[in-house]
């Protein structure tokens, strides 16, 4: 067990500092101190990596190994190492700057938005697709302007970078997915972007003396710097604990002073309705395709699912014309967000069980068809068996055409045969009803006899 305790001091650096961002490798200056006056002894010196590293990410450990915490998920770096009395040591960790957005990536994604914007071009929602890639487009800016502008600030680009990360990764599942725009381009059009809540912070000094106050007040988890409308002299900072945008702000205050700060931030709790409506089309599509297909296993699931979808959806649609405090209001959009969201994935449940209706029928087919042919190469084996046996070997071409022109001989013959038998025999038919050369009529039920001559 050790006798002290170890002091450790990290220092990010960057190896380059440029204007323009670029990929250089940083520089973890880990600084371990041993505050003791006993040297000497072995400790077990040890730190956690950034979330966001992977292996191939830690170029150099130096002294240090590379291993994984199980439990917390991430990468860390550590080794016995012996200490003297009042001994500090620094260790120098290179890792990849993965914390950068490319241009290139920022290019790709606007590219592949003016593609899905120009397949949109001849549809009635193109209007409202638009302002929705206009909104994207925007975003993407924004986002890689912000590590421009903290280019030379190393921790707050990654703070940065994190706060974003997740926006981020919403926007490329947006651009990368054709159907967004059919789907989501009318119903986003209806929000207010103008719109704002108003938050109130209080805050008092609660001695008798002048002081300063660092204040740190957490905002909703959804909200971003870019949402902040009013900061009323406040930064707006990201805790990577909490995942978590904050307020700061440091302020004097009188003894005993109270101060309130209102602060405006864009209503992004606003839920759009229509959204709910195109929802509902496809899922009534999918169950006309599930029930075109008929496959029976799968129906009861596929009901169930269908009458959940519809329970949830209303519940969204009867609280679109509520009004309600902010605190209810956030809250509200929370929890359609989430009836919303299970309502999509029992949708995409339903998708699946048809794409597996699917297969399975285009699976009999083929069966069906193999089974048709095996039944036809037996059929072909059997008559090569007799041909076999009857004449010891498989029928040859020529011996083939010998039999089909036989059989062909044979059926002309009794053909031509045939006739002449039935010329010969017309010319005796009639002869009963004939008397000395002449025609005999015979009367119709119910008359006299009478003879006439022809």
């Amino acid at each position: 067990m050790n006798k002290f305790k170890l002091s450790l001091i990290v220092v990010l650096v960057l190896f380059l500092t440029l204007p323009v961002i670029t990929f250089a490798d940083l520089t973890l200056n880990i600084i371990a101190v041993n505050p003791t006056d006993e040297s000497g002894k072995e400790v077990d010196v040890k730190f956690y990596l950034p979330r966001e590293l992977e292996p191939e990410d830690v170029v150099d450990t130096g002294e240090l190994e590379l291993d994984y915490d199980v439990d917390k998920e991430v990468y860390f770096v550590h080794n016995k190492i012996n200490f003297n009395a009042k001994e500090s040591k620094t260790f120098k960790v290179k890792i990849k700057d993965v914390w950068i957005i490319s241009q290139e990536e920022i290019d790709i994604l606007k590219k592949q938005l003016e593609g899905n914007l120009a397949m949109s071009e001849e549809k009635p929602y193109f209007g409202e697709a638009e302002v929705i890639a206009g909104k994207i487009d925007s975003k993407l800016d924004y986002i890689f302007a912000q590590q421009k502008f903290y280019s030379e600030d190393v921790n707050r680009r990654i703070e940065e970078f994190r706060a974003y990360n997740e926006l981020l990764k919403q926007l490329k599942e947006q651009v990368y997915n054709l159907e967004y725009f059919k789907h989501n381009a009318e119903a986003l059009s209806e929000l207010n972007q103008a719109k704002t809540v108003k938050f109130v912070l209080e805050v008092k000094n609660p001695i008798d003396g002048l002081r300063k106050l660092k204040q740190k007040h957490y905002l909703p988890i959804e909200v971003r710097a870019e949402d902040v409308v009013e900061k009323r002299g406040f930064e707006v900072r990201f805790d990577e604990k909490k995942q978590r945008s904050f307020l700061s702000k440091e302020d004097e205050f009188n003894p005993g002073e109270t101060k309130k700060y209102e602060i405006l931030i864009r209503d992004i709790w606003q839920f759009p309705y229509k959204k709910v409506d195109g929802l509902k089309e496809r899922v009534d599509q999918a169950m006309e395709d599930l029930e075109m297909i008929g496959l029976d296993e799968f129906m009861d699931t596929a009901k169930y699912l269908f009458e959940e979808i519809g329970r949830k959806t209303d519940l969204i649609t009867a609280s679109e014309q509520q009004v309600l405090p902010i605190k209810e209001h956030i809250g509200l959009h929370r929890v359609n967000q989430k009836r919303f969201n299970e309502a999509e994935e029992d949708l995409e449940r339903i998708i699946k069980m048809i794409a597996i209706a699917q297969a399975k029928k285009l699976e009999e087919m083929q069966d069906s068809t193999v089974s048709n042919v095996l039944s036809k190469l037996k059929a072909l084996r059997g008559l090569q068996a007799l041909s076999e046996a009857i004449f010891k070997k498989g029928i040859s071409v020529n011996l083939t055409w010998k039999i089909i022109i036989g059989a062909m001989g044979f059926v002309a013959f009794f053909t031509i045969l045939h006739f002449f038998i039935w010329a010969k025999r017309s010319k005796l038919m009639g002869e009963e009803n004939t008397k000395d050369g002449k025609v005999k009529i015979v009367p119709k039920p119910g008359e006299e006899k009478e003879e006439e001559e022809a």
